[in-house]
């Protein structure tokens, strides 16, 4: 049986969670941290941190120094709006997971360059660079080469995006401008269709991921902590800054494609007719979680109840 810290993320300073989310996972797990931006309390296992939520990756690195242990085998990080499957705990973590020692998870690999529906993320991983004013940390990744190999041990290629897949909102823009500029209607509709063939290459290698749940190894926390810092720093958004940060450190990857149960985003109104019959009811989610899946986010746990 692993030992694994269970650490809680919190994208705003929702302190009434603590005591809920101690309540739902304190018998689950031995060992809980707590990550919340900008905490004045007095608990112990509460961290406080000091990042925009944007880049909560930066979370991570901050707590580093105070939830590691070296007795832990494992880190899992959950957003505090997510709820874990209450069949999941510190003793069959491994099995549900199937995790080793030096695994780690990620719920699945985003491909930039596969991306066909609108996703911001894409155009703000081609305009990320790492020199940043006030920033020092052009040496603190592996070069371009390097991780380049690294993303290779996964089956991970890094080809060039396409001009839609970037500025997906200006092409309007652009064909807008082309009505206006009539005298010239040929050699704007040239330029136009020249950007839309080109090729865009990241300026280092990314992948993006559900970033909400996560486990990390402790063979590789530290360096991924380091990673995830870096991309902080730098204002790389979090789905594409943390698994890039997992893939530069870790040495195994296991996603949801090869676990039993999956993962459960409620993003629509069709998805969010699953909690229908819960009434709001915290106790009984908890009671009659639906078994197939590995979590629900988000639960807005301000809007649910305790009998």
């Amino acid at each position: 049986m692993g030992k694994v810290a269970l650490i809680i993320i919190y994208n705003h300073q929702y302190n009434k969670n603590i005591e809920i989310l101690e309540e739902i996972y304190g018998e689950r797990f031995s060992n809980i941290y707590h990550l919340v931006p900008f905490y004045t309390g007095e608990k112990r296992n509460v961290i406080p941190v000091y990042e925009n939520s944007y880049y909560f990756q930066g979370y991570i690195a901050q707590g580093y120094k105070s939830f590691y242990n070296s007795d832990y085998d494992h880190y899992l990080f959950v957003a505090d709006d997510l709820i874990l499957n209450p069949i999941i705990n510190e003793r069959n973590y491994l099995e549900y997971l199937k995790l080793s020692d030096k695994t780690c998870f990620l719920p699945g690999f985003i491909i930039l360059h596969e991306r066909e529906k609108p996703w911001p993320r894409v155009g703000e991983a081609f305009r990320h660079r790492i020199k940043v004013p006030g920033v020092e940390a052009e040496n603190q990744l592996p070069d371009y080469e390097t991780a380049l190999r690294l993303f290779n041990r996964f089956g991970l290629e890094i080809r060039p995006l396409k001009f839609n897949q970037i500025w997906r909102n200006s092409v309007s823009f652009f064909y807008s401008l082309e009505q206006i500029v009539t005298r010239h209607r040929s050699d704007v509709v040239r330029f136009i269709n020249s950007l839309m063939r080109n090729q865009f290459v990241l300026s280092y290698p990314m992948v993006g991921s559900y970033s909400d749940i996560c486990v990390v190894s402790a063979e590789n926390i530290k360096l991924f902590c380091h990673y995830c810092g870096v991309f902080a720093a730098t204002n790389l958004f979090v789905e594409v800054a943390l698994p890039t940060s997992m893939v530069l450190s870790a040495s195994e990857i296991i996603t949801e494609e090869n676990l039993e149960l999956k993962g459960k985003a409620l993003w629509t109104k069709e998805d969010y007719k699953l909690l229908n019959n819960y009434n709001n009811n915290l106790d009984r989610l908890l009671a009659e979680f639906p078994q197939e899946y590995l979590y629900l986010h988000p639960i807005k746990l301000s809007k649910w109840r305790k009998q």
